[in-house]
């Protein structure tokens, strides 16, 4: 099961890479909305990632824990919603969502804790999602474009 975990990590990677260099290739209308696509994209990802923590093993599913899933869950909305007329901030709060819940899930998940192979491909992934929202912000703000 972990090997298809960290497979489908990889597979979720693909998208935010395309999205993140379409800007760079395509014209400028259709890279904003793939900065868009990203950001949505981002927002559904980090909302999925809250809706996980329901699923841990019931010692690790203290109330806290199941407050912070909403939280993340609507912080994932809440960078979707943004993503049509303030995408800085929304590229920047999906930014700030992935690495907080990177360290969340580290603090605070057994399986993360005790499967090397999957914390190493999460640690991976959050940066290089992380570095596709810097590329894309660095499109919006590249004097050139």
């Amino acid at each position: 099961m972990q090997e298809i975990k960290v497979t489908l990590i990889y597979f979720g990677l693909s998208l935010f890479a395309l999205l993140a260099l379409a800007p760079w290739i395509l014209n400028f209308e259709i890279g904003m909305m793939a900065i868009k696509a990203l950001v949505i994209y981002g927002g559904i990802v980090i909302s999925f990632l809250g809706g996980l923590i329901w699923g841990w093993d019931d010692q690790e599913n203290n109330s806290l824990n199941l407050w912070c899933a909403i939280g993340f869950s609507l912080m994932g909305l809440s960078i979707a919603l943004l993503a049509s007329f303030l995408i800085t901030a929304s590229l920047l709060l999906l930014i700030a969502s992935l690495q907080i819940f990177l360290y969340f899930e580290s603090s605070n998940s057994s399986y993360y804790q005790s499967h090397a192979k999957y914390a190493d491909a999460r640690n991976l992934i959050t940066n290089l999602v992380t570095i596709c929202c810097i590329t894309s912000l660095a499109f919006i703000f590249n004097p050139y474009t």
